[in-house]
């Protein structure tokens, strides 16, 4: 498949590292394209199925269970840049030592944080934190229960996604993203089809396929291809732990920080508006994220390119791709503004009904997916060579006011649901303007170093 697509976009007459960027930049559109077509058809079939409330319901449930995400600690991006290096300097064992380290730890941590749960979640109401009726859910506690436990083995499998971002291979990693997607899809339809697609059915279903889709996958790659790279105890080494942590907190602050602002949203929904808001703004979010799930896959084989072109002193290479990229956000932009004329057209085919959005937040939308976006090039950049001490700060301050500044829109301002994303705006703006400086500021002093370097080679030869 890959080299179909090769020949077919001419990707073969490109040479080295940006050979292997578009090669899987294609190919991850074509996965990524297919896996937004069946979240498309995703929501039509749940609203039919659970009706709008009860969608929402499993939306906000889901979104809590991604807090417990943070506690790898930034392991996965650690692994991800650590084993990039290696991969690049061609240090084998030393890339199997991240890898097996990586899984102790995360699945240290990961198994501490479901006992944790298991003892303080008798403390939690549930009902209260959705804000709906006690009775609306029948054993609400127990089933958020076994979800918790499916994220939480989900997260250790979902180390593999690293090792294939690291070792330039995105494409396969999307590709795994779509067999979830389809499977999930699948199952959804044959439940459907014996009438026995319901709240408890769906949930579980989109809980407990991905992890299963994921250690399949883990187990084929670990025996295969990557079997010089598979997790081993004997290979486990304590004395490295601090090397993926170092570097690993500081993208655990990041992500971290990253939850706090995006897996709050329903809950700020269902707090400040309603639970049926909920739908509505996650509806008008999936039409619009679309710009930014392409420029997530045109991004996402950038990561180790970046990583190998740093260490190989390629800094051309570097700063062509990112004014590139730039060029790519706003094109994005007017692709938004395209899509809020043709929004109600769509709507109508797609949902079978008409649903409004606001203008307010389809302004905000638009705005947001542009600064998200044109951010994403240089923090990508920057963490790619584990240069993120700065964006911790920014990222930090962001997430401390973010939920104070939503509250204050959501209350006292006419935004109402685009209170949501115009607190995200302001809270992105400092990341933005200081990964910005600091991308161009390494950029040029990297040039330098390596204009000296060159001159003196000359001088000695």
């Amino acid at each position: 498949m890959a080299n179909f697509f090769s020949k077919l976009f001419g990707i073969n007459k490109i040479k080295g590292r940006s050979k292997i960027v578009a090669k899987n930049a294609t190919i991850s559109l074509l996965f990524k394209g297919l896996s937004i077509l069946i979240g498309f058809i995703f929501v039509p079939l749940y609203l039919n199925s659970v009706g709008q409330r009860q969608y929402g319901i499993i939306l906000t449930i889901t979104s809590i269970s991604n807090f417990i995400s943070f506690f790898d600690v930034g392991i996965g991006n650690g692994l991800r840049t650590k084993l990039g290096k290696a991969i690049s300097n061609g240090e084998k064992h030393l890339g199997r030592q991240y890898v097996s380290t990586s899984y102790f730890y995360v699945t240290l941590l990961f198994t501490g944080v479901f006992l944790l749960y298991c003892i303080a979640g008798h403390w939690l109401t549930w009902s209260k934190i959705l804000n709906i009726p006690a009775n609306e859910v029948q054993h609400l506690d127990r089933w958020i229960f076994l979800v918790i436990a499916l994220f939480s083995v989900r997260f250790i499998f979902q180390l593999i996604g690293s090792v294939l971002m690291a070792d330039q291979k995105s494409a396969i990693n999307d590709s795994i993203q779509f067999s979830t997607s389809l499977v999930t899809l699948i199952a959804c339809l044959i439940l459907k089809s014996l009438h026995s697609l319901n709240f408890y059915t769906l949930l579980i279903t989109m809980c407990a396929l991905p992890v299963v889709v994921l250690i399949m996958y883990s187990i084929i790659f670990f025996r295969t291809k990557y079997r010089w790279l598979a997790p081993s105890l004997s290979y486990v080494d304590h004395k490295i732990r601090k090397d993926l942590l170092s570097l690993g907190f500081k993208f655990f602050i990041i992500q971290l920080v990253s939850l706090i602002i995006f897996s709050t949203t329903n809950i700020l929904i269902a707090q400040l508006f309603s639970i049926g808001d909920v739908t509505t703004y996650n509806i008008a979010f999936k039409y619009y994220n679309i710009t930014v799930m392409v420029f997530a896959i045109l991004m996402s084989p950038l990561w180790g390119a970046f990583t190998n072109a740093w260490y190989q002193s390629d800094v051309k290479w570097i700063s062509k791709n990112i004014k590139y990229y730039i060029l790519i956000s706003f094109a994005f932009l007017f692709v938004n503004i395209f899509q809020f004329f043709v929004y109600p057209t769509f709507i109508r085919l797609w949902l079978k009904q008409d649903m409004a959005i606001p203008l307010l937040l389809t302004i905000s939308f638009i705005l947001y997916n542009f600064i998200y976006c044109y951010n994403n090039i240089f923090s990508h950049f920057l963490a790619s060579i584990g240069q993120v001490n700065r964006q911790v700060y920014a990222a930090v301050f962001g997430g401390v006011i973010n939920i104070p500044v939503t509250i204050f829109l959501a209350r006292h301002t006419p935004l109402g649901l685009s209170s949501i994303l115009y607190a995200n705006i302001i809270c992105l703006l400092p990341s933005t303007l200081v990964t910005t400086i600091q991308a161009i500021q390494l950029i040029r002093s990297k040039s330098k170093k390596e204009v000296i370097e060159k001159d003196l080679i000359g001088i000695i030869s």
